[in-house]
């Protein structure tokens, strides 16, 4: 019992200890604030009737708001640049607060699959929802990939939707959207959507030929100047959110039933010697 009480008090001496962001820096909740209203300010600079001054007094406003100076920001963005896992917790909490924000906008709505006499739709995506991307390697690439079952059908569409959002400094925004479709006769087919605002996104392949898919896969990317002459401090993050994989079950023509149309013979009668007469015939007949 003694030894146990003496590990717990280890155990939180050791937590306790554990370093955290130095305090000459902005700290993790407080830098998250920052930069959601960093990323609302950019989008007000997005704003057609907006300028490169505008953008300025925006982001001034900022940090105005939280009492820093921008060589503070800087010097912030600097440290968790080179804290990869704090500055991966910041950004997965920021998606998850921009995703949010597009739900309420009705993004959701927007972007929903509607179920019609077309065909069966379903979201196979089972992936990450929201991802973020900057531009240092290697958090500028997202790839992924799904094989299929027996679910699918030979015929079937496949359609990638995903919402895009941007958090620049400067530079100029270039993401790429790719989607691959491998048939069972390995044969593929792609399609890709260059991404370069905020905006939403969708692509899609048909299996025309109605061959069989076997496999889907794809990338998101981000490109920059990746590498080590790139400046740390300059804030570039892409943001993808609401990911669907609908796939479309193509619906089957029915063949028209044959229909009995009466002809020439069908009101005819048929004499004692099994043979058919006209309708003339019969009223010669009378």
């Amino acid at each position: 019992m003694k030894n146990i009480f003496l590990l717990c008090i280890l155990v939180e001496f050791v937590v306790s200890c554990k370093p955290g962001v130095p305090s000459k820096y902005i700290q993790p909740g407080k830098m998250e604030d920052i930069l959601y209203d960093y990323h609302i300010a950019d989008g007000m600079a997005q704003l057609p009737d907006a300028d490169t001054t505008s953008l300025m007094s925006y982001r001034q406003a900022v940090f105005h708001k939280y009492d820093i100076t921008k060589a503070d920001f800087d010097s912030s963005m600097v440290y968790y640049m080179r804290h990869a896992d704090l500055l991966h917790a910041i950004y997965q909490k920021l998606s998850d607060r921009m995703s949010l924000e597009a739900a309420g906008l009705g993004a959701t709505s927007t972007n929903s699959i509607i179920l019609t006499s077309t065909g069966d739709t379903a979201n196979v995506w089972n992936g990450d929802r929201s991802i973020v991307l900057s531009t240092i390697k290697p958090s500028n690439l997202y790839n992924f990939k799904f094989e299929t079952d027996t679910a699918y059908h030979a015929g079937d569409r496949i359609m990638l939707n995903f919402d895009a959002q941007f958090l620049f400094q400067d530079g100029m925004r270039d993401g790429l959207g790719v989607m691959v479709v491998e048939f069972k006769n390995d044969s593929v087919a792609t399609q890709n959507v260059h991404v370069s605002s905020s905006s939403h996104y969708s692509m899609s392949i048909s299996d025309d030929r109605r061959l069989g898919i076997k496999q889907i896969s794809g990338f998101f990317l981000l490109n920059g100047n990746v590498g080590v002459s790139q400046n740390q401090s300059t804030l570039k993050l892409m943001f993808i959110q609401n990911i669907q994989l609908i796939r479309m079950h193509a619906k089957r023509e029915s063949k028209p039933q044959s229909s009995s149309v009466p002809n020439d013979s069908a009101s005819s009668k048929r004499s004692q010697d099994g043979g058919t007469m006209t309708e003339r015939e019969i009223r010669l007949e009378k």
